[in-house]
């Protein structure tokens, strides 16, 4: 037979091959070579494609994987890719506390003439504008010179320390500046106001501190000490596989009809169902690997929680617990669907329970519309659902968000949030623009602006009830890689321990020093020198002096040392009070024993009025007698 292949010429297989020409060795070893790096390239290609396609990995995937292993590979890489974003941001923000964090807040009100009028109406009655009356003039031309009004600050963070400033301005000028510090390590607070005084304020706090606010500081400053973005990432991972280790008999429906709000996508549905001797195994190998966890463990006892024992013991007391629950029961206890997109995105999920109720979450996109739905039902019921409607333009979306719940009456009630243009323009630090309109029955909306260029986040709503504009409200915030901290010396500082009760604000700050820094806000405000001066004086009076320092003339208080001495039954009602019984002498009294101002023994019967019956007397007197009992 091999000498018949042998003599098998190329002009033989030529013509049973008819209309083929014939193929020189030297073109044959060519067309080879081509051939197999062809087959190369479309095998590597395959695999590459695999790799990097998550379209093409999922329809691969979903066709030669059985329910269970499809169903664990999809939750497991959706868990990766859950936990490598997690591990990216956690690094990202433990970079922040190494590097430390400028913090920047401020909150704006600017006023219009609706708010202006609506001050003076409040103040002055309606016919404001007509009064001559110096007083009241002074009032109108306060109220006039508010334009702007805002307080704010900043602050530096690093290594358990901080330190910044804040104000508070008026018109665009500061009246108020502040100067503050905290030494998280040693529990100090720093404050001085500098146009008071140059020293500062040392609250010292260490004293009523223990240990377990050491170890929350130590937590906050070294996060990565107790918790590395690589545990993280793990112990995402970790917990995710205990759950598909669980589970098994999954069914799975190949492009199942989903509705989402008002569209309808097509998701593999993956259901799988468990009986209490499922869920109760499943509770099992969680605490099991809770127990085990010495990261998570570390944690808790970090924060004061517990003690290692009592974490041990205490999960073992929940074990003991489970391995005493009756089982027998295998009727399904619980339905949980998880909804796959093509590219085996996990888009949805829900849990039900059979005539018990569901809790139902899921997004979709069909062509530009992006649809998602919330709700959760007890019994047939819908306590709360919360809907997405929002149209994608160029990157931007614009639609609204229903929130509707069931409210003490079971009456349904909806409130809704209104966006136009939203994008965001810095993910790390989640700045976005949006004009923003939310939507509460019998009130009026209120409109609320976001806009951010990268670098900051302004949150803007102006004031408008029934067609009248009452002024503009702004909060504006920003955060920053870097910090230059400065905490004084404690040494220099005025201290005050947290135990201190005999602390006086003259020891610290002279009262001419605060006469003098109040008369200066006054006048920025708006006052004049003389009331300026008046009013600076009145209030510093009450800061510097207490009740014990009040002095009155011909007055039967001046012999009390203290008002909290003070007793009613002390009081004697003079006789020439009741001389001359008049009604309007008569109503007084009365009033005067009805709230308590003096006890029942300092009048007689026939100095009460006769228009209060003698029974309702009695009835007053029986009462204090049985509340006396």
């Amino acid at each position: 037979m091999s000498d018949n292949i042998n003599n098998m010429n190329n002009d033989n297989f030529t013509n049973i091959v008819s209309g083929v020409e014939r193929v020189s060795k030297k073109k044959g070893k060519k067309i080879a070579l081509i051939s197999g790096i062809t087959a190369v390239a479309l095998v590597g290609g395959g695999v590459a494609a695999y790799n990097l396609s998550d379209f093409v990995k999922n329809q691969v995937n979903i066709r030669v994987m059985k329910p269970d292993n499809y169903y664990a590979w999809v939750t497991e890489e959706n868990a990766k890719t859950f936990a490598q974003s997690a591990k990216e941001k956690y690094s990202k923000t433990y970079d922040k506390v190494q590097n430390g964090n400028n913090s920047n807040v401020s909150l704006k009100y600017t006023a219009s003439d609706g708010f202006r009028d609506y001050a003076l109406n409040s103040l002055l009655g309606e016919s404001y504008g007509d009064s001559t009356d110096e007083e009241s003039q002074k009032i109108v031309d306060i109220i006039n010179n508010i334009n702007e009004i805002a307080i704010g600050g900043n602050v530096n963070s690093k290594d358990g320390m901080s330190s910044g400033s804040a104000f508070v301005s008026f018109n665009g000028e500061n009246i108020v500046n502040e100067e503050i510090a905290l030494d998280s390590g040693n529990y100090d607070f720093f404050m001085r106001v500098p146009e008071l005084t140059e020293q500062w304020l040392c609250l010292s706090m260490g004293e009523i501190m223990d240990e377990s606010a050491d170890e929350l500081s130590d937590i906050m400053t070294n996060p990565e000490k107790y918790l590395s973005p690589e545990q993280l990432e793990d112990m995402i991972i970790r917990y995710t596989n205990i759950w598909n280790q669980c589970v098994e008999d999954i069914e799975m429906e190949k492009k199942e009809s989903v509705d989402i709000c008002d569209i309808t996508v097509d998701y593999t549905v993956l259901s799988v169902e468990l009986n209490e001797s499922d869920m109760v195994n499943i509770a099992k190998e969680y605490i099991e690997e809770i127990k085990n966890d010495d990261v998570l463990k570390n944690i808790v006892v970090g924060l004061g929680e517990c003690t290692e024992e009592e974490w041990t013991s205490g999960l073992d007391e929940a074990l003991n617990g489970l391995e005493s629950e009756d089982t027998s029961d295998n009727d399904v206890q619980l339905n949980v669907e998880t909804y796959v997109d093509a590219n085996g995105d996990i888009r949805g999920t829900r849990f039900s329970v059979e005539d018990e109720g569901d809790a139902f979450i899921a997004f979709g996109k069909d062509g530009e519309n992006v649809r998602g739905e919330f709700s959760f039902t007890e019994g047939n019921e819908e306590l709360f659902s919360a809907e997405l409607y929002a149209d994608e333009n160029d990157g931007k979306y614009s639609g609204n968000i229903d929130f509707t719940y069931t409210d003490y009456d079971e009456t349904a009630e909806t409130i809704s949030v209104e966006f136009t243009d939203y994008e965001v323009v810095n993910e790390e630090e989640g700045y976005f623009n949006a004009d923003v309109t939310l939507i509460i029955p019998d009130v009026d909306p209120i409109a609320i602006d976001f806009n951010s260029d990268g670098n900051k986040q302004d949150i803007s709503y102006n004031i408008n009830f029934d067609g009248t504009d009452y002024g503009t409200v702004t909060l504006s915030m920003s955060v920053n890689s870097g910090a230059d901290v400065s905490i004084p010396d404690k040494n220099d500082a005025f201290t005050v321990s947290y135990m201190d009760s005999d602390v006086s604000l003259a020891d610290y700050i002279p009262e001419e020093n605060m006469k003098t820094f109040i008369h200066d806000i006054l006048v920025k405000i708006g006052f004049s020198d003389e009331d300026a001066s008046e009013g600076a004086d009145d209030m510093t009076y009450g800061m510097y002096y207490d009740s014990d320092d009040w002095e009155t003339e011909d007055s039967e208080f001046d012999d009390f040392d203290n008002f909290d001495d003070f007793d009613d039954s002390d009081i004697s009602i003079p006789e020439e009070v009741f001389e001359e019984t008049t009604e309007e002498q008569d109503e007084n009294v009365w009033n005067l024993y009805e709230e308590g101002m003096f006890s029942e023994g300092d009048i007689s019967e026939n100095e009460l009025t006769a228009d209060e019956p003698q029974e309702e007397v009695a009835e007053s007197e029986s009462s204090v007698s049985e509340s006396a009992e």
